[in-house]
């Protein structure tokens, strides 16, 4: 049974409003840097947005139409863990959406963990578990250790996707592949030979340059932005929905995550099909 695109959407989220950091959150992370010989920067993370994944999933809620029909599955998918552990984004979210779904949480796959999701849920759909799924995409710059840019600075956002999904009734089919073992140029040639006949648009995420990849003429070709390095392409799909379902063409979403040096071809490349085309009314 394959899995339909039935509505996205994308928000960005700023910092809260100034408030000391959490004695017990900064006790953690404190002994946790001593654990592993680093130093825990307390004023990083007193000025960061400490905007937990429940605090994400709440903006994605609001930012989705009603949702009277229950859920069967909740998927988070994110980089890094919730710096926040005593409170869940897979709880908050089972708890809001009707059904009560059962839900799990992806992360330390990088940028790959929405395109794993999108697998998981796709299986649990074939094997007759999951009649709606949601897939929520979570971009969070407050981390206990340096994350490097574009996860840090004064004006750093976080953001997070939603992505809903359903077996039955409209909406595009969506097919994922994810391969392993790639150097960034065998992940470019892999993905310009597998982009499917008739396709109408590509979103690239950081790990692939846009230009090295070949393209048939009249594809529209967007790299997301730097911002939301986990979010960032599907945050392209939420804002194109409506467009690309007139123009009934296939889209390629599409991400490399080092995963060693090139000599070592640790890199995976992951791409997601949303066939606009084959969609159903």
């Amino acid at each position: 049974m394959t899995l339909r695109l039935t509505g996205a959407a994308h928000r960005a989220f700023d910092g809260r409003p100034p408030a000391p950091a959490d004695p017990y959150l900064v006790r953690i992370y404190s002994d946790m840097a001593q654990l592993y010989g680093t130093v825990f920067d307390q004023e990083r993370f007193e000025r960061a947005n400490r905007n937990t994944f429940s605090d994400l999933a709440r903006g994605l809620l609001d930012a989705l139409p009603p949702q009277p029909d229950p859920f069967d599955l909740v998927v988070v998918a994110s980089d890094v863990p919730d710096f926040e552990p005593r409170v869940s984004g897979v709880s908050y979210l089972t708890d809001a959406l009707p059904g009560t779904p059962p839900g799990f949480a992806l992360c330390d796959q990088g940028d790959a963990a929405p395109y794993t999701a999108l697998r998981l849920a796709g299986q649990y759909a074939a094997d007759g578990r999951a009649g709606r799924a949601l897939v929520a995409v979570m971009d969070q710059t407050t981390t206990p250790a340096n994350p490097g840019p574009p996860r840090q600075g004064e004006d750093a956002r976080d953001g997070a996707a939603a992505l809903l999904l359903s077996a039955d009734g409209p909406g595009a089919p969506i097919g994922v592949r994810q391969y392993g073992g790639l150097t960034r140029a065998d992940a470019h040639a892999l993905l310009g030979e597998a982009l499917p006949g008739g396709l109408g648009s590509l979103f690239v995420g950081g790990g692939l340059d846009p230009e090295l990849v070949a393209v048939p003429s009249g594809v529209t070709v967007e790299s997301a932005p730097g911002e939301f390095p986990c979010s960032g392409v599907w945050a392209l799909l939420a804002e194109r929905v409506p467009d690309l379902a007139g123009q009934r063409r296939p889209v390629v979403l599409a991400d490399y995550v080092p995963q060693g040096t090139d000599e070592e071809k640790g890199g995976e490349l992951c791409f997601c099909v949303v066939d606009f085309g084959a969609a159903a009314a």
